[in-house]
């Protein structure tokens, strides 16, 4: 019998045909073909699939939603792809403690949905999340729109089960605020990319649901302008959800896209900052005083805005890169003063290469998303030009203290700039935790950690 009907007969889905859609996640021109698909239902499933990999000695893949963007979940040829996208149960919701249980095929929103029946909510929150799962927030350390005011996915996370490469599950931590008996195991595998364990149940805190939320869209003249008033209004004490960073030529693409002119188009920087609260009157007043801070810094305007037309303009600036016949992300973050500085230092990048770029982000917790557009799928120049300009914004990125990634992960696309941030014994220690933890290198073969 061949591994597919082993599985099979264990009562695993098991597809062999049109694997074409698992090939690949949404990085540009990241692509493997898929030989074997397995998608699991229980942690006991999982834990079969890899006994039976581990015995043939044969690598795996695990993935989940597909929405990465360093090709964290590209198959490595030859091997399974562990899908966990069958297990989409929300185990539990707890309204007393403030907890749930779920596991990782989990659909972020829907999540956000049965927390708010209780009134409760999951703080974490991006653009992609009618599609992204839970299991791939947990693998990627996903950061998205909220991370100013809540932080990242690690901090929401008080436990774990896993599935180690022979089969072995674990579990650590749990529904405790404070528990400091044995190794933290689950911050290990948190941002682990899936290539110490395979995760199968998840503990997240939640967060009282706060029932009023006023946005504003803040213009400004000048790039350093712009990211001074993020710093202010995050040093204010009035404690923003989200500070939304979108510069000119990133507005200029969302207006082509959505074909009409999009709110103060004519700026230098856009801030979009969002304020939440438990009665009305607190909320519109902290609204106010939210205002008075970034006119004080400098905007030229400050609107408040419906919610729906101003995250609208964030997420079309993500949508019309994405229609774009080629670009390449280049999700860096450095500390926050020195934003406007990695902003330049996109732009002169661009320019010497001779290739477009546009910027947008996090301004709250400095984290850039600098795209390196690409018009013409045909242009020759690009694909010697565009690793050009991506090297030197990695390079000021680490020279200002900051990391090749903030949230996207590294998967394939970034393992190889490792060694710009990293040192030699900090990559050894790296290494030695993965020889430990899956000895024959088998669990999602080939991501992070750079060739040695």
């Amino acid at each position: 019998m061949s591994l597919a009907d082993d599985l099979r007969a264990l009562d695993i889905e098991v597809l062999t045909e049109d694997l074409h859609a698992w090939g690949h996640d949404e990085t540009m021109d990241l692509h493997e073909s898929a030989s074997l698909v397995a998608r699991p239902r229980t942690t006991e499933q999982v834990a079969a699939v890899l006994r039976a990999a581990h015995a043939a000695k044969v690598p795996v893949t695990p993935r989940g939603g597909g929405t990465g963007k360093a090709g964290s979940c590209i198959p490595t040829p030859g091997g399974i792809v562990l899908s966990v996208d069958r297990m989409d149960r929300i185990k539990e919701i707890d309204p007393l403690d403030r907890y749930a249980v779920v596991e990782p095929g989990v659909v972020l929103w829907n999540l956000h949905e049965e927390a708010a029946k209780h009134d409760l909510w999951y703080p974490v929150d991006m653009s992609s999340g009618g599609s992204c799962l839970i299991g791939g927030n947990v693998a990627c350390d996903a950061g998205g729109e909220r991370a100013v005011k809540y932080g990242t996915t690690r901090a929401q996370i008080t436990g774990v089960e896993a599935v180690l490469m022979d089969g072995t599950v674990i579990r650590s931590g749990g529904k405790l605020a404070k528990n400091v008996a044995g190794y933290a195991l689950h911050h290990l595998l948190i941002g682990s990319e899936g290539t110490l364990g395979v995760i199968t149940e998840i503990t997240l805190k939640l967060v009282p649901l706060p029932p009023y939320r006023r946005t504003l869209l803040a213009a400004f003249e000048e790039l350093d302008t712009a990211c001074d008033a993020a710093l202010a209004l995050d040093g204010s004490g009035l404690g923003p959800s989200a500070i939304e960073f979108i510069e000119q030529p990133a507005v200029q693409l969302a207006q082509e896209m959505a074909g009409e002119k999009l709110p103060h188009a004519d700026a230098a920087a856009l801030l979009l900052v969002e304020l939440e609260g438990f009665r009305e009157d607190d909320a519109d007043r902290e609204i106010e005083q939210a205002a008075e801070v970034l006119f004080e810094a400098g905007a030229r305007d400050v609107d408040l805005a419906k919610r729906e037309q101003v995250w609208g303009v964030r997420h079309t600036v993500a949508e019309a890169i994405k229609a774009l016949p080629g670009y390449s992300a280049v999700d860096a973050v450095v500390p926050r003063r020195r934003l406007p500085d990695l902003v330049r230092t996109a732009h002169a990048a661009a320019k010497e290469n001779g290739i477009e770029v546009v910027c947008f982000g996090h301004a709250g917790d400095g984290n850039l998303h600098i795209d390196f557009i690409r018009r013409d799928a045909d242009d020759p120049h690009w694909e010697q030009a565009m690793p050009k300009a991506v090297q030197r914004v990695l390079a000021f990125t680490v020279e200002a203290g900051g990391s090749i990634t903030a949230e996207h992960g590294v998967g394939l696309l970034r393992k190889a700039d490792m060694p710009m941030q990293f040192d030699a014994g900090t990559l050894a220690a790296m290494r030695a935790l993965k020889q430990a933890w899956d000895p024959d290198g088998l669990l999602n073969p080939d991501k992070v950690l750079p060739d040695a």
